[in-house]
């Protein structure tokens, strides 16, 4: 029973976060790349605290709790490195010249490379909201309000089979019609629509606000804050490669291509420059009044381990940069030129054309009072003549209109935030919310031709 337990929680755990406002770039730079930074961290430490990261040799004379103080110590303290080729410097200061220290903080130096990368990430999850639109939210009422549509609609395709006497013939029975379901999609577009509608008129009434683009009521307010998180990946990439050369006292930008050089013999592989893996150690014992100054050589195992890791983190750095530059760039693109917009809006415009959801059958002016009840407000394509939708058909394909959709009403946001759903949902999920949305722009800018007598449809 306890496995069956533990298999059925397992089974229950949703390891996907499917509610998605970023693209593969930010993951791999705010997920993965501190995953392995930590992964790298937990090793380090495990070595040092569970393993034997230095053995220092000392005399036969000098065994037992001797032996554990040397190597205490030593650990505690700079080592120097001196090659074997080389005299031992007589002078203290000569030796301090290259001193060894860096592998006790290697584990916290990769936690801390991991919470930089995080950083970005935790910054926007704390400020995207603040412009009234968090997509979040939204992300997940479209996610809900598709799923919802997609089981109503399979309601209604459901029969009910009768059969009639042994072998004869199967007659498929309506089933009985259910309620009509208040569909999740149309407050989500109402709150939308007056957001958008909201920052419209503050712009109208504020024309610095177009030029002040952090101001949340700018209507570009999330999508240039986000643009400039995206701006904060390559700046931490960059600064993690100065933290290293400063932290291991080399060149980090170069480190793979000197490493590369420098190994003509792959079967041995030792850099006893940056990474040694014996050094020397200087400790005083007092003896009564006497300090006498001995010095030992240790071996430095782990050195070893730390080299492969950086030499492998320096790869992942470089591929990491690159793909994060583009991705920073195709993202500048994408979020600022207006043709990116109308060509993400046109497709979606002209695939709801061939969609008949969109385009219904043209219900009568007067209507019994149930249907009005779960009637969506302002839904004038289910009350257009055949000559009217013709010519909206043809309006929404004009790119004058489709500008004046998309600047005067969308704005940048509004396009970030269809984005995010088309990211996280289905075509026509986002198909539906446009046209929802565009049901909203042309009552309020009188672009369809209704009678006085249809007015109060649209309250």
């Amino acid at each position: 029973m306890g496995i069956e337990a533990a298999v059925y929680a397992l089974s229950q755990l949703n390891l996907r976060n499917k509610i998605r406002d970023d693209d593969f770039v930010d993951i791999m730079n705010h997920v993965v790349t501190p995953g392995i930074l930590l992964l790298a961290a937990t090793a380090t430490y495990l070595t040092q605290w569970m393993g034997e990261p230095i053995h220092c040799w000392t005399p036969a004379e000098y065994n037992g709790h001797f032996q554990d103080y040397v190597d205490s110590f030593c650990w505690i303290t700079e080592m120097y490195n001196v090659p074997m080729d080389e005299e031992l410097p007589k002078i203290e200061e000569d030796r301090d010249e290259n001193l060894v220290g860096f592998y006790r903080w290697v584990s916290v130096l990769l936690l801390l490379q991991a919470l930089m990368f995080k950083l970005p990430h935790v910054l926007w999850m704390s400020w995207k909201g603040v412009s009234g639109m968090d997509p979040d939210r939204i992300i997940k009422m479209a996610e809900e309000g598709d799923m919802d549509e997609q089981i109503l609609y399979d309601d209604d395709d459901d029969v009910e089979p009768i059969v009639e006497g042994a072998g004869s013939v199967v007659k498929p029975v309506q089933k009985a019609p259910k309620e009509p379901k208040e569909s999740k999609i149309e407050p989500l577009v109402h709150f939308i629509d007056r957001r958008l509608r909201f920052t419209a008129r503050r712009k109208e009434d504020n024309p610095c606000s177009k030029v002040d683009i952090l101001n949340k009521s700018s209507g570009s307010f999330l999508t240039y804050f986000y643009l400039i998180v995206k701006c904060l990946y390559p700046f931490i990439i960059i600064l993690q490669f100065v933290l290293l050369s400063e932290f291991l006292n080399i060149n980090f930008f170069t480190y793979g291509i000197d490493i590369a050089v420098k190994q003509t013999d792959w079967s041995f592989w030792e850099d006893e420059a940056v990474f040694p893996r014996i050094a020397m150690c200087d400790f005083n014992i007092r003896q009564l009044q006497n300090v006498q100054t001995f010095t030992v050589q240790c071996v430095l195992a782990m050195n070893m381990f730390i080299e492969k890791i950086y030499l492998l983190l320096w790869i992942w750095m470089y591929f990491l940069l690159v793909i994060t530059v583009i991705g920073t760039i195709q993202s500048f693109l994408d979020k600022i030129l207006f043709s990116r917009h109308q060509i993400f809006i046109k497709k979606f415009l002209s695939i709801g054309q061939y969609v008949d959801h969109f385009w219904p059958p043209r219900k009568p002016k007067y209507q019994p009072a149930r249907d009005k009840k779960f009637q969506r407000p302002k839904e004038i394509f289910q009350y257009l003549s055949s000559k009217e939708k013709d010519r909206i058909a043809a309006l929404i394909q004009q790119d004058s209109f489709q500008r004046m959709f998309i600047e005067d009403y969308l704005q940048a946001d509004g396009i970030f935030i269809l984005k995010c759903i088309h990211r996280n949902t289905s075509n026509m999920a986002v198909i539906d919310i446009i046209f929802r949305l565009l049901e909203h722009f042309m009552v309020e800018k009188r672009l369809v031709h209704v009678d006085d007598d249809d007015d109060d449809i649209y309250v």
